[in-house]
């Protein structure tokens, strides 16, 4: 049956062939393609979803461990803080012990130095006496076993002048 009534040449039964034809092809492709992608990308989906969850977890994770790392690394900060510290005070006291070994020793060599000096001055003394004690012997002497008295008292004189009394 053929309608042939219809303007521009249209023939109805070809259309229709074509409908069924697409509706054929239609279910055909919905049963092959559309489950089938459908389900692959539901599987795609459902990894990518899993993907990102152990990503949250493990971004999660790492945070925690930031923060312990961090909370570590103050403790750490803390305690090397306390030993500097520590090392600090010890450094003062062993320098401040070493001030007073070294003014100990200091006033040690100064009195021995002052004692040194004072027999020193002891001795020059001593020695300078004895001297003058034995010019004022010798001009004695010469004054009294001297004739002349002027020849004693120049030598003595002399003599007191080459010893630098």
């Amino acid at each position: 049956m053929v309608l042939t009534g219809l303007p521009l040449n249209i023939d109805v039964q070809q259309i229709l062939l074509h409908l069924a034809n697409f509706a054929v092809l239609f279910f055909g492709l919905y049963i092959l393609l559309y489950k089938p992608v459908k389900d692959f990308m539901a599987k795609r989906e459902a990894h990518y979803k899993a993907m990102d969850d152990e990503a949250a977890e493990k971004l999660s994770l790492a945070t925690k461990q930031a923060d312990e790392t961090a909370e570590r690394l103050a403790a750490v900060d803390e305690e090397i803080s306390a030993k500097k510290k520590q090392a600090s005070g010890e450094i003062t006291e062993m320098r401040v012990k070493a001030e007073k070994e070294a003014q100990l020793k200091a006033d040690k060599v100064v009195t021995e130095a002052r004692e040194y000096a004072e027999k020193e001055k002891a001795r020059i003394i001593n020695s300078a006496e004895k001297d003058i004690s034995d010019m004022v012997t010798s001009a004695a002497e010469k004054i009294f076993v001297s004739e002349d008295v002027n020849e004693a008292y120049d030598a003595f004189l002399k003599k007191a002048g080459q010893k630098g009394v």
